[in-house]
């Protein structure tokens, strides 16, 4: 892997599901952890962040986004994505038991309550050891990132670090060092050369719509008309 280590904005970051990092627009994990570091009762941010999960139930990428595609686009399949795979089903699981991410990954069966549990802890952790000793990428491993650029402004997903970026956000950090995943880096200007654009499977209006969406980041989600179950 060809990387760089960068110090970037955080309001430049954006989770796989197109939240924004150090704004005022939702996002679940930044949410969160903001109201642990304002006291606020943790019932309160339980209920709220339980709610945004039994709602998100995104039937096809363009749900994710709150967005509507010409077609249905299964889940985390990227116009640039190389690979012939379009299995509609992409990102839903019929076993509970091996769902690897409840925000990024679903199940019909519901929500297993263990792993609401274990995102608690995590979440929780991250916050207490950003505000005990601070992001020492140097000692620990740096947050990881792909950038995504148009014209002159980029925007940076983010592989791994979701919940300490979450606590140095609620921190108030401005910036971040991160680990830039140089070949996974994507350029707006070489969109006709996107794989799934030229195999048919994004047509170019489609592709170029998430592209942007990711640039501006998405300020809410689509609430599903029935919830899933916690069990």
């Amino acid at each position: 892997m060809v990387t760089d280590t960068v110090c970037i904005p955080i309001k430049q970051c954006r989770h796989y599901c197109g939240f924004r990092y150090g704004s005022d627009s939702f996002n679940p994990y930044e949410n969160y952890i903001t109201g642990l570091h304002k006291r606020q009762p943790i019932n309160k941010l339980k209920k709220d962040f339980e709610d945004f999960l039994i709602f998100y139930r995104p039937q096809n990428f363009g749900d994710i986004f709150n967005i509507k595609f010409s077609k249905h686009i299964p889940l985390w399949i990227y116009p640039w994505q190389y690979g012939y795979d379009f299995n509609p089903n992409n990102g839903w699981l019929e076993d509970i038991n091996k769902v690897p991410d409840i925000i990024t990954h679903f199940c019909k069966q519901g929500i297993k309550k263990s792993r609401i549990e274990e995102e608690y802890f995590w979440l929780e952790r991250a916050y207490n050891l950003m505000k005990q000793v601070g992001y020492q990428p140097e000692n620990n491993s740096c947050i990881q990132v792909f950038e995504l650029k148009k014209k002159k402004e980029s925007v940076f997903i983010v592989k791994d670090g979701n919940h300490r970026l979450s606590s140095l956000s609620a921190l108030g950090y401005k910036e971040v060092i991160v680990k830039r995943y140089l070949l996974e880096g994507i350029n707006e200007t070489n969109y006709k050369n996107w794989h799934q654009i030229k195999i048919s499977n994004y047509s170019e209006q489609d592709a170029l719509m998430l592209f942007n969406t990711y640039i501006l980041g998405v300020n809410d989600f689509k609430r599903a008309v029935e919830p899933g179950k916690i069990i």
